[in-house]
């Protein structure tokens, strides 16, 4: 325990002296950590610095605070809702500027998962060609003549992230207490999240299941490419992977060199992210150009799978009907799916949040297709929201991240993309298959079922019902909004209870007809009681019918 503390005050210290090398005063750090005043916090002002803006002063705090600091700031270039434009784009640079280490602090990394390297490999090349936060990435070629990519965990990264952890929390809770407005992006939430994906990512054999998984979900797209992986040269910090050629997805210049039409790419692109978030439940996170490759064959290939996400088929629903609601301008719908999505809205700012919200999805709505961008749109959402004091839901403000960085690449490739014009049909499509889905027919024997049950069941429940207002001991509890909600929910009940009520006595009068009489049931009579008890059961399925279609 002592040691951990000794180690947590010595980080302190560093981001003590970075932060006050790159012209944040101590006021700064004093606001983010009253401890740090008891501290001896000593450094000098970096010699350049008048001539950066404080955005660029921001970005070479990250980068010297290490990988964890660095793969944070990359995480939070995607949430362009929270951060200005300046800002983002300094915080982009960090997608691709991390110094690499030398070959032979990584040798042993590769020689615990793969043994000797030159037996492992006919050539590996000391160089990489690309480096990340949490890893760098080197050419090799097996013995077989595969060309690979042999992505390398940094040693001693894991420690080094332990150690970071707990003060970003520390650091999100001083922003929630000294910056009251922050709490609708919930930044311990996002610390949280960050906290469980950066984990996630430490472990190379999830990523390279993750790779696996998505290739199953996209076999069926030949213009979509994900490297294969290479079991036996791969372990918990090594992943060894096809090596693909291609250049970034923003490169448009390149792209049409290689005779391949960037609109197609950008239609390519949009249909599989739309297809993995809303069909498959399972999606690439993170989207940004260095991870999106396009090929001199003109297939579009997805790189890195450390940060994927996996979405329930319920909740899939909810966010097709909220992106089918942005584009609709529908309020309502959209503040249907807030509440389904877990936000808690008083009553008395229902009214005034859906103004605001119809106000800003006008706006977009009838932006010119020229300046058309579905960035306002989504940026306006957080915004209404933090008015009225609510947090946006991390997994709706994942998917609307998401869908926001493939818009702005698509817009690059193609600057007449036309989002309500394609996102439409796509939605329908889902939408469609969902109803047909093997799924669905997998279920329907457990539904048919249930329902079966519930027919049986309807009597012996509309009795003990009956005996219960006759005894006075029914009792109903109610919980409601408005008295609308009450009124419709009483008639509801009713007219479930009088139907129910209709059905016993059909069936309790035909019963009693049969066993008063004295000789067995025959001709006519036989075929009227017959129907009676048919028309009993049918006004029970229709009832049970209503109830499940309302629900």
């Amino acid at each position: 325990m002592q040691t951990k503390t000794v180690s947590n005050l010595k980080r302190y210290k560093e981001i003590g002296d970075v932060l006050l090398k790159w012209g944040f005063g101590t006021t700064l750090l004093e606001d983010l950590s009253p401890g740090l005043r008891q501290m001896n916090l000593s450094g000098r002002l970096h010699p350049n610095i008048a001539n950066m803006s404080v955005y660029e002063r921001m970005r070479h705090v990250l980068e010297d605070l290490g990988p964890t600091f660095v793969k944070f700031g990359q995480i939070l270039s995607t949430r362009r809702e929270m951060i200005s434009q300046e800002m983002f784009e300094e915080l982009s640079k960090l997608q691709d500027k991390v110094a690499p280490l030398p070959f032979e602090d990584i040798r042993p990394v590769v020689e615990q998962y793969c043994g000797p390297i030159d037996q492992a490999f006919q050539c590996f090349e000391t160089e990489p060609f690309a480096a990340a936060s949490i890893s760098q990435v080197h050419k090799a070629m097996l013995h077989d003549g595969t060309v690979v990519a042999v992505k390398v965990q940094r040693p001693g990264i894991a420690t080094q992230i332990e150690t970071d952890l707990p003060l970003f929390l520390k650091m999100a809770e001083r922003i929630e207490k000294l910056s009251p407005e922050s709490r609708v992006y919930n930044p311990k939430a996002m610390v949280h999240e960050f906290s469980v994906q950066i984990r996630k990512e430490l472990d190379f054999t999830r990523e390279g299941r993750n790779a696996e998984i998505l290739a199953a979900g996209m076999a069926d797209i030949p213009e979509i490419k994900v490297p294969k992986i290479f079991w036996q040269c791969s372990g918990e910090r090594v992943l060894t992977m096809e090596f693909v050629r291609g250049c970034r997805i923003d490169d448009i210049e390149t792209i049409r060199s290689y005779g391949v039409d960037p609109v197609m790419i950008a239609d390519v692109g949009f249909h599989a992210y739309i297809r993995q978030i809303f069909r498959d439940g399972f999606f690439h996170a993170d989207p940004h150009p260095g991870n999106l490759l396009v090929s001199p064959e003109g297939q579009l290939i997805f790189l890195d799978f450390g940060m994927m996400v996996l979405v329930r088929p319920e909740r899939r629903k909810i966010f097709i009907k909220v992106l089918l609601a942005i584009v609709d301008s529908d309020v309502d719908t959209l503040v249907d799916c807030f509440e389904k999505l877990g936000l808690v809205i008083r009553q008395e700012d229902m009214e005034p949040l859906k103004d605001d919200l119809f106000s800003a999805l006008r706006d977009y709505q009838t932006t010119a297709i020229g300046d058309f961008n579905v960035g306002p749109a989504m940026d306006s959402l957080p915004k209404a929201l933090q008015k009225y004091h609510l947090m946006v839901p991390g997994s709706l403000m994942m998917v609307l991240k998401v869908i926001w960085m493939i818009f702005d690449v698509a817009v690059k490739l193609d600057p007449g993309f036309n989002f309500n014009e394609r996102v439409k049909p796509y939605f329908e499509e889902i939408i469609r298959s969902g109803y047909l889905s093997s799924e669905t027919f997998r279920k329907l024997p457990l539904s048919l079922m249930e329902m079966a049950e519930g027919i049986m069941n309807l009597p012996r429940a509309v009795n003990q019902t009956l005996r219960s207002l006759g005894n006075g001991d029914f009792k109903l509890e109610i919980e409601a909004n408005d008295l609308k909600t009450l009124s419709t929910s009483i008639n509801d009940a009713s007219e479930r209870i009088l139907i129910g009520m209709i059905a016993s006595a059909i069936v309790i009068g035909s019963s009693l007809v049969v066993y008063a009489s004295d000789t067995p049931i025959t001709g006519n009579l036989f075929y009227l009681t017959f129907i009676v008890y048919i028309v009993a059961i049918v006004i029970g399925i229709v009832a049970l019918f209503r109830l499940m279609r309302k629900k």
